[in-house]
This record gives C-alpha cells, sequence and structure tokens, in this order.
C-alpha cells in the first residue's frame, strides 16, 4: 500500500468511534487507531509492534487465543472473511494496570492474512448491567417479602412475574409459570372471562377490573379449587404495558364468615323462638292468673260473713299476688315485643322529652322534695320517642325510689366519656345522676338482670325488677351502651350512649 493509500486509512481508522487495530497471525500490532489510544491509554508508537497480549489480562489470555485459533484455522477462516458479527468479552489493560471489561471482535482480512481487531470499552454497559441486575434483585427481594402473591402479565396474559407468596399459594414454582398464560390459574367461567376482559381491553381501552378489588375462584397445582381475592394494577415497563396481580387466599377468611352467618342464622332463630315462647307463655299464664284471681274475690264477696280475719287476709294475700304475678308476665311479655318489634325513629329534642317525662314521673307532693336538674341544654337526638320516654322515667323512678336524702337531687345531662364496653372515648355520653342509697360494684352487673331485686322492700312499694332491664334492652336496640359509677351511700350516675341516627 503507498504512503498515500495509509495515510488516507489512517485517516479513516481515525474517525471510528470503536477502537480498531490491526495485528498479523503472531499477534503484533500493525496500526491501532486514536478511538484505541483512548480506550488503553498508550499512544500508537508505544504499541506499534507489542504483542497483542500486553493489553489483555493474563487469566483471559487463553480465551483470546481460542477465539483467535477460530478466527485463523485454515479450515474455518472462509467463515471469517468479513467482520464477525460476534465477539468475545475480556478483561483488559489500560497502561495504568486498570482492569476494565472489553467487547473484541476480530476477522481476517483477504491480503496477507492481516487480523483486523475491534475493540469497545464497556465498562459503562457493564455498569449498567449490575445496575439493572441488582435493581431487578432488589425488586425481586421485596416481593418475595410480600405476604400477598404477587403475578406480573403482559397484554397477552403471559406470567413474567410470580413471587415466593404466589409459589405458596398455588404450589407452583415459579419456573412452572413464567412463559404460560394466566389462566392455568383458574377454573371455567374465570378463563373465559379473563381473556375477554384483555379483548376488551385491547379494543377498547376500558380498564373494567383494573384497580379494582374482586373475589374469584383459583385453581391450585394440585387441581384444587379456593376462593382468591385478586386486585389488577397497570404499569408500564420500557414502553410495554404490564399488569400485576396482588392475589390472596382467603379459604380461612371464607371458613370464618361461613361459620359466623351460621351462627347469626342459629342465634336469630333462637332469639326469634324465644320470643314467641315469651310472648305465648306469658300469655296463656294470664288466663288462669285472672281465674283465681276472680275466684279469691268471689270468696271474699260470698263468705266474707263466715270467714275469721285470718282467712280474709289469706284472700287478701292472694288478690294481691295474683295482681303482682300479672304485672310479671305484662313484664315479660312487654321485654319480648322489645326484642320484636322494630322502632319507630324520629328527631327528638330530649329537653321537652324529659320535661314530660318529669311531669308524669313525679308528683306534685314529691316534686317538693326533688331537685330535677340539667345543667346545660340537651342535643337533638334520632330515637324511638317513646322508648327513650321510658328509659328516663324508669332511671328518674329509681332515683328517686332508692333515695333516702331529705332533699332528692337527680341530675340529667351529656359528658364526653370512657366507654368501658368499647374502651373508646364517646364524644356523647348521656347520664342520670341521684344522692340515693348507692350500689355496690359486685351487683353493677346484677341490677340490669330480668326479676333482679337488690334490695327487700314493703308490698306497696315493690318494683317488678325489671326496669333496669328494659332501661339496657332500650339502650342496645338504639346501638348503644349502659354502664353505672356508684358507691353505697354516695349515690349512682348511669351513664348510657345512643347512637342509632349515628
Amino acid at each position: 500500500m503507498t504512503k498515500l493509500g495509509e495515510l488516507q486509512l489512517d485517516t479513516v481508522m481515525d474517525g471510528v468511534i470503536d477502537g480498531i487495530f490491526m495485528t498479523n497471525r503472531q499477534g503484533e500490532i500493525l496500526s491501532f487507531n486514536a478511538a484505541a489510544t483512548h480506550i488503553f491509554g498508550y499512544s500508537k508508537e508505544e504499541v506499534l509492534g507489542k504483542g497483542i497480549t500486553f493489553l489483555i489480562l493474563q487469566s483471559e489470555q487463553e480465551k483470546y487465543f481460542k477465539y483467535l485459533h477460530n478466527i485463523t484455522d485454515e479450515k474455518i477462516a472462509v467463515l471469517y472473511r468479513k467482520p464477525c458479527r460476534t465477539g468475545i468479552e475480556l478483561i483488559a489493560l489500560k497502561k495504568d494496570a486498570t482492569e476494565f471489561p472489553l467487547e473484541l471482535s476480530l476477522s481476517v482480512l483477504p491480503c496477507n492474512d492481516i487480523v483486523l481487531c475491534t475493540v469497545r470499552d464497556i465498562s459503562e454497559r457493564k455498569q449498567a448491567d449490575m445496575s439493572i441486575k441488582s435493581y431487578v434483585e432488589h425488586i425481586e427481594t421485596i416481593m418475595d417479602t410480600v405476604l400477598d402473591g404477587l403475578i406480573t402479565i403482559d397484554m397477552k396474559g403471559v406470567i413474567h412475574g410470580f413471587n415466593s407468596a404466589a409459589e405458596n399459594i398455588f404450589g407452583y414454582s415459579a419456573r412452572d409459570v413464567i412463559g404460560r398464560n394466566v389462566k392455568m390459574l383458574m377454573p371455567e367461567p374465570y378463563q373465559s372471562e379473563h381473556d375477554s376482559y384483555l379483548d376488551n381491553y385491547h379494543a377498547t381501552g376500558d380498564k373494567k377490573i383494573i384497580g379494582i378489588g374482586r373475589e374469584i375462584t383459583g385453581r391450585r397445582k394440585s387441581g384444587h379449587l379456593f376462593p382468591l381475592e385478586l386486585g389488577v394494577n397497570e404499569m408500564t415497563v420500557q414502553g410495554k404495558t404490564m399488569f400485576v396481580g396482588t392475589v390472596r387466599d382467603i379459604s380461612e377468611r371464607k371458613a370464618a364468615e361461613s361459620a359466623i352467618d351460621s351462627y347469626i342464622r342459629k342465634l336469630q332463630i333462637s332469639n326469634s323462638e324465644l320470643d314467641q315462647f315469651a310472648y305465648i307463655a306469658s300469655h296463656d299464664l294470664k288466663e288462669p292468673l285472672r281465674g283465681l284471681a276472680n275466684n279469691a274475690l268471689f270468696l271474699e264477696e260470698d263468705h266474707a260473713g263466715t270467714l275469721e280475719s285470718e282467712g280474709l287476709r289469706r284472700i287478701s294475700r292472694i288478690r294481691f299476688l295474683c295482681t303482682r304475678m300479672e304485672k310479671l308476665v305484662d313484664s315479660l311479655l312487654y321485654y319480648s315485643r322489645l326484642g320484636r318489634q322494630d322502632l319507630a325513629v324520629e328527631e327528638v329534642d330530649l329537653n321537652a322529652l324529659i320535661d314530660n317525662v318529669a311531669e308524669l314521673t313525679l308528683p306534685e307532693e314529691t316534686t317538693q322534695s326533688v331537685d330535677l336538674v340539667i345543667p346545660a341544654p340537651l342535643p337533638n337526638i334520632t330515637c324511638d320517642k317513646p322508648r327513650v320516654s321510658e328509659l328516663f322515667r324508669n332511671l328518674i323512678s329509681n332515683a328517686v325510689k332508692y333515695n333516702q336524702s331529705a332533699r332528692k337531687k337527680i341530675e340529667i345531662g351529656v359528658k364526653a366519656s370512657m366507654n368501658p364496653h368499647t374502651q373508646v372515648l364517646e364524644p356523647q355520653v348521656f347520664y342520670v345522676k341521684d344522692n340515693g342509697i348507692g350500689i355496690d360494684a359486685c351487683f353493677f352487673e346484677d341490677i340490669f338482670r330480668i326479676f333482679k331485686r337488690l334490695n327487700e322492700e314493703d308490698d306497696v312499694v315493690r318494683g317488678t325488677g325489671v326496669g333496669l332491664t328494659f332501661v339496657k334492652k332500650i339502650i342496645e336496640r338504639h346501638s348503644g351502651h349502659i354502664w353505672v359509677e356508684s358507691e353505697l351511700g354516695q349515690g349512682s350516675c348511669f351513664n348510657f350512649t345512643l347512637k342509632l341516627g349515628d
């Protein structure tokens, strides 16, 4: 080649981005372009005539010579009489002994058995690959720590990702499912529905199930079907649309829900039967009671002259006990209706309601010794007015009845208080407070039991022991709770919530 031709060739080679140099078959460097000097840090003069091996890490030289042998072997050299499409990666050395990854491609020129070497520093690419690999491993680690199954699919439904939780849920390993259609994890009709969802999305872009949780049936590797909660979200990866499915095995939850539903149905049937029994039994009890009371009356009217005073006292006692028993039966009937009848809900002004209750509950002779105080106006609430009226009537009546103070004090108000049933601070707790005889703490639960009385009373004032039971039932029908604060001789404070309108 003439000097002019060599100069032109050098100019062309120096304009190439990749490093290019030529060697003979023995590996002596014959040319070295500008890109190669930049890659290795040597000048052209420093490398011409030297063997190529000083540019390659010693442990990598065997790989280079094997590649060179394949290129220059007479039997196969003809295959490389053009630039090689596939090169090899080596660890090369810069002039300052720095090691770096290099991509090397060799081809044999037709003249003089010259070997053309094309090299490229791939440090940045390797670093990027490592970063991507590290990121992917990081993401996979995160995915494998998630308790829910995560499944990544493409627009055709082909699985690309399958975390450890998904493996545990379905019984497949990731390698069993990656590359296969996600339909393998579900039975019909969900298989066909899945195809229709994807087809619809392709055709219209309508995200029918994207971002919406739903319950479907999954199929394990064993073929066992189980209830599954599925959430689907869309993402874009390198310009491609992908979908991430979050799956959760809800077999235990469904079994628990089924058991709870069964218990609720049984409880509803039991309560209904109990209410019916109370109603029928109470109704049937009243007839013989009336008969007994009437016969006692007839006996007294017809034979009063022949009976001694003790006999008359006994008859009077029978009539009193019959009347008392009828009241107990009526109370039982009413308690039964409290559980069965719907509430007549309306907005009620509690101030007006309590004024009316007090007027009916406290007779004129009683009001002279009772102070009923409402420190601040009470709010309007949504409730069953007759039931809530009865609630306050019972509490006010008890505050007067079980009070030995010369001046009886009753305070009705609303406050914020901790609910001991829920351990929640309630912003609206109603209370009825008195300065009566008080209640021992050991009876705080007993006082709400039907027909339970804590005090011995004269027949004239003896109650049926149902007042607080009615109060508790009415409050529970209004989605509330009741609790008492009291000490013997220090009065009582009945606290309750009415949350029907919340």
